[in-house]
């Protein structure tokens, strides 16, 4: 071998050896979770909670992903993916919740993960509605 071609190979091994790991490692093994001890109120009647007013609206609030599901049903789930720790969001055209990060999807009704590399599914918080005032809990 030549000094040239050694001194290339060389270089390109100390290279390769100062990428992060992260970057090598295609995904990571760890499962992310949703908030625990949840227990907050939301006024359908804020205008910052305008799109829960309708049927299909969704929004995101205290780590929270809240969907309207019918006139007297909202499904409320953890919005952090379980893959790699992404946010979650709804997409109504096709009634699941998706993650941009690596396109896993879960069902907005149990959080039961569809399709997709997440290793579970999404956890899922108990919605009550009373009058205006919309409180989801653990």
């Amino acid at each position: 071998m030549e000094r040239k071609e050694f001194l290339k190979k060389t270089f390109a091994m100390c290279g390769l050896a100062l990428i992060p790991t992260g970057i090598i490692e295609s995904c990571s093994k760890q499962s992310f979770a949703g908030p625990s001890n949840v227990n907050f109120t939301l006024d359908l009647t804020n205008s910052a909670n305008v799109a829960l007013k309708t049927v299909g609206g969704a929004l995101q609030s205290n780590g929270v992903l809240i969907i309207r599901a019918s006139a007297a049903t909202f499904d409320a789930l953890s919005a952090t993916c379980t893959h790699a720790g992404c946010t979650v969001g709804y997409d109504s055209r096709s009634s699941t919740v998706v993650c941009p990060c690596h396109g896993g999807t879960y069902n907005p009704a149990t959080g039961a993960v569809i399709s997709g590399p997440p290793p579970s599914g999404l956890t899922k918080y108990t919605a009550t509605l009373s009058g205006n005032i919309l409180t989801v809990t653990s």
